[in-house]
This record gives structure tokens, sequence and C-alpha cells, in this order.
């Protein structure tokens, strides 16, 4: 992943981080820019991860989908 921010690399990754990696690797078979962006805040990445379930199990797939590119084309993203 090239990033704007500093990241915890893949092969220095310890602990909690490897363990966030390592199921990134064995669930999507990389990890995933998301994951490695909020390396050096596991802490955030758990209550991201906690929120964006609560809302994905409130929601259609549908609306979460046009939710999720209704936010990105507003916060001009290119990714």
């Amino acid at each position: 992943m090239k990033s704007f921010f500093r990241t915890i690399p893949i092969e220095e990754a310890t602990g909690k981080v490897k363990e966030l990696y390592d199921n990134d690797l064995r669930i999507h078979g990389r990890v995933r820019d998301v994951t490695q962006m909020l390396s050096l805040r596991p802490d955030v990445f758990a209550a991201w991860r906690s929120m964006n379930g609560a809302l994905q199990s409130t929601m259609d797939p549908r609306h979460y989908e046009l939710a999720t590119i209704a936010v990105a084309i507003s916060l001009r993203c290119s990714a």
C-alpha cells in the first residue's frame, strides 16, 4: 500500500497488529488498506470495525454500498 501516512509494514507487525494482519490474510488473502492504514492505532481500528459492523447489520446491502459511494464522492476519494 502506498500511503501518505506512516503505517506498520506487514513484515514488521507484532502483537495486536500482527493478529489484525493475519486475520486479513486469512479472510481476504491480503492485508486490506484500511487495516494497514490504522495499524498505528489498533484500538481505533477495533472501534471503526465495530461501528461499521453495526451499520451494516441494520442496512440493506445495496443501501450500504450506495452510502459508501456517496461518502467517497463527497470526500473526493481517489481510491
